[in-house]
């Protein structure tokens, strides 16, 4: 049966993925609108909007045993976010095409 649970309202344009990020409670969806938003999964309300790329955001990463959330861009960055801040922390600009999609190297 499928049935909608919830709905999260706030991206301008589509959503192109999403990741739980277990450790912290929250969903991250990142989308057209060039922005990552961070959702509070408990009281279903957003807390972030991770805004500094200049492209759809089409890939998320998250590590549970960090609160970081990393994000991959059509416009060929990749930027790590401190989850609690909503702040960019780093930004790689070594790549020369979209960044579409990014894995978790196991450690």
């Amino acid at each position: 049966m499928n049935k909608v649970i919830r709905n999260y309202h706030g991206h301008l344009s589509g959503v192109y993925c999403l990741k739980i990020h277990d450790g912290l409670n929250v969903l991250v969806s990142g989308g057209r609108d060039s922005a990552a938003r961070v959702w509070d999964i408990r009281v279903r309300k957003q807390v972030h909007a991770l805004v500094g790329h200049s492209h759809t955001v089409g890939s998320i990463v998250t590590q549970n045993s960090e609160p970081h959330v990393i994000t991959g861009s059509y416009d060929s960055f990749i930027k790590m976010w401190d989850v609690g801040t909503g702040r960019c922390i780093n930004t790689l600009t070594n790549h020369k095409k979209s960044i579409r999609a990014m894995v978790e190297h196991p450690t």
